[in-house]
């Protein structure tokens, strides 16, 4: 593992500071007191990911709108928004008096972590400038940029055995619902017929030419293969491609008429487009049998952070010792770690995305002091299609969005709150860690 420094530039500064002096406090009561907190964060706003590629640039007539960022890098906005919502975790954890209000964080009260791709590690520096602007707080990442870290590759490390393999796939198959995989995808074809129409798919050269004019109805294979993440083929993954990117440039704020051609005409369209990419993450990733191999040691990373007992690595030490420890991965890894921990069903308002760009999973350890008890809520904070797409200044009186996440032996009270002893034990009950 190295350590880089953030850099720091002053235009950001006016996005950055507080338009007011007054705070508001998200719990005014007394009796409980904020001492950890741990963010699993997604990156922000990249390019596509191989900028279009073979598979969409065929599927339409029409030409893709260009990015001047490469593609899977973080784009300049993204980065921008990050510090804006570094800006925000800053207001909130001086707030709640974990943090200081200004200056540099003492040493080791910060941990930052980040996969160790350029839009991850982008996330992570921005997001620090805009907590701690002139401060040199280091993000950890592992030496070969361009290489995933283990902790944060969702891909399958058992041995893919006939009796694995059958066992995910049935598995797999039970998550999507009635008739598997297959039945979600007939439940799917309205989805797929409104994204033909948004890619003009009858007049592509997928259909004209190469005569694969049926593409909503191709087979679906599912790909499971040892030291890789796992895949679904067929319409689900140009489906997922194509929503993607749609939802990629609405975010970068591409003029309407260039961002899907124009073609998306309501939430409701916008709602049945996403929908697709939902359904492959929560198909592929929510499967237990995927989720727990998946994001094991992600989860191992977080249960030993959270936890002031037991051996830990150095980074994992690093991270339970700090007030504030950031990690910065990817959808795939947000999907799996809340698919593993057993989170009960949510909705993100305002959001076409379960797990959003720059969306964060929050772990709260609080003290209740009347009690004497520590206790974990864990949120979701995240900004809203149109913070997003505006570029939307946060501050504590116009703030992200937040919902709070319940999971399988965690039960919750109306402030959100389940005891510490009960989380510890649900994540060895939910994982078998």
């Amino acid at each position: 593992m190295i350590k880089i420094k953030t850099a720091y530039t002053l235009t950001l500064l006016a996005i950055l500071l507080p338009t007011s002096t007054h705070v508001v406090a998200q719990d005014k009561s007394d009796n409980y007191k904020l001492e950890q907190v741990l963010v699993m964060s997604r990156h922000g706003i990249r390019a596509p990911l191989v900028n279009y590629g073979d598979m969409l640039s065929s599927a339409t007539p029409d030409k893709w709108p260009q990015w001047n960022t490469p593609g899977g890098y973080l784009t300049p906005k993204g980065a921008e928004i990050e510090a804006i919502f570094g800006g925000y975790f800053r207001l909130w954890l001086a707030e709640t008096k974990l943090l200081k209000a200004t200056g540099c964080p003492a040493d080791k009260t910060v941990f930052t972590y980040a996969n160790s791709l350029p839009r991850t590690i982008g996330t992570a520096q921005h997001f620090l400038f805009g907590a701690f602007p002139g401060c040199n707080v280091p993000v950890v990442h592992q030496k070969d940029i361009g290489k995933m870290d283990p902790v944060f590759n969702p891909i399958i490390t058992l041995d893919v055995t006939p009796e694995f393999k059958e066992k995910a796939l049935a598995s797999i198959n039970q998550h999507a619902g009635p008739g598997g995989v297959e039945g979600l995808n007939q439940r799917l074809q309205p989805n797929y017929a409104l994204l033909s129409q948004v890619l003009d798919y009858k007049n592509s050269p997928a259909c004209l030419v190469d005569k694969k004019c049926d593409w909503s109805t191709q087979p679906t294979n599912i790909v499971l293969v040892q030291n890789k993440e796992p895949g679904i083929t067929g319409p689900l993954k140009l489906g997922t491609g194509a929503s993607d990117a749609f939802m990629l440039q609405y975010y970068e704020g591409f003029p309407a008429q260039d961002v899907a051609w124009g073609r998306i005409k309501s939430s409701e369209e916008w709602r049945k487009l996403i929908d697709i990419k939902n359904l492959y993450h929560e198909t592929l990733f929510g499967s237990p049998a995927i989720a727990d191999n998946a994001a094991e040691k992600l989860v191992s990373f977080i249960s030993a952070a959270l936890d002031p007992v037991g051996e830990k690595t150095p980074n994992e030490l690093a991270a339970q010792q700090a007030k504030l420890a950031v990690l910065v991965g990817h959808d795939s890894n947000i999907a799996s770690l809340l698919a593993a921990l057993k989170t009960k069903e949510y909705q993100l308002p305002d959001q076409y995305e379960k797990t959003p760009i720059s969306g964060k999973v929050v772990f709260e350890r609080w003290k209740d002091i009347k009690q004497n008890k520590d206790m974990m809520k864990i949120e979701y904070i995240y900004l809203s299609t149109e913070q997003i797409r505006n570029k939307t200044p946060l501050t504590l009186q116009a703030p992200p969005k937040r919902v709070t996440l319940e999971i399988e032996g965690c039960p919750i009270d109306a402030k959100g709150f389940c005891s510490m002893d009960d989380f510890r034990k649900a994540i060895k009950h939910n994982t078998q860690i």
